[in-house]
């Protein structure tokens, strides 16, 4: 299990080294027992890994649970991590399997209906964090349109089949290269591109219609 009293999201104290250590060296120091290297790896990604739970399960309190289950497989696991792809990678690859697993335990009915942004990202204060960075000094117009968009968008996401939603979680919300993507997934570049366009396609039929019943 995690070390004592530890939980993801907590506020927990940051170190100010002068030159922040890399992923690799605290992965080293995390194997050799040291909890708080541990804790700033997750510092470091649990918001990142929040994020591709969010869109894959699309539930914020689904997303919580697996960002939790994701570090907790990562601290039980980390002893084996070999650094043949980067801690992120790995990382990564944990998350879209454990997103996988709870999309199969749960069935798919939950995944395929469109929902709200409001039941996607919870609370006012986490929709307002959502879409604070691009609507930051914009008009109450362009805010409103802002968040229409991302209804949308929200909508469209769930109605995708997992493969689809996970190279555009990967690649339009993460922004990881393809050759990254291929090593997350574990398919040929290739598969990836042309995986990406065949969701790029479905998404815009997708939000073609609410494109059009909202002019």
């Amino acid at each position: 299990m995690l070390p004592s009293g530890f939980k993801i999201g907590l506020n927990l104290e940051h170190a100010n080294p002068s030159k922040p250590l890399t992923d690799e060296q605290l992965v080293a120091a995390a194997q050799a027992g040291d909890q708080d290297a541990f804790a700033r790896l997750v510092r470091r990604h649990e918001d990142q890994v929040f994020t591709m739970a969010l869109r894959l399960l699309c539930n914020r309190e689904d997303a919580r649970d697996l960002a939790q289950e994701v570090f907790l497989t990562v601290y039980q696991s980390l002893d084996r991590f070999r650094g043949d792809a980067q801690f992120r990678t790995w990382l990564y690859r944990v998350t879209i399997n454990r997103g996988r697993d709870e999309i199969r335990r749960r069935g798919t009915v939950k995944h395929t209906r469109p929902v709200s942004l409001d039941r996607m990202m919870g609370g006012d204060e986490e929709r307002a964090a959502a879409v604070e960075p691009a609507a930051r000094g914009a008009s109450p117009e362009a805010m409103a349109r802002g968040h229409e968009a991302e209804q949308m968008i929200a909508a469209a996401m769930i109605r995708l089949s997992e493969e689809l939603r996970e190279v555009i979680v990967l690649r339009d919300v993460r922004d990881l290269a393809y050759d990254e993507m291929a090593q997350v997934l574990d398919i040929p570049v290739g598969t990836v591109r042309s995986r990406l366009n065949r969701a790029r396609t479905r998404l815009a039929e997708l939000l073609q219609p609410m494109l059009e019943g909202g002019a």
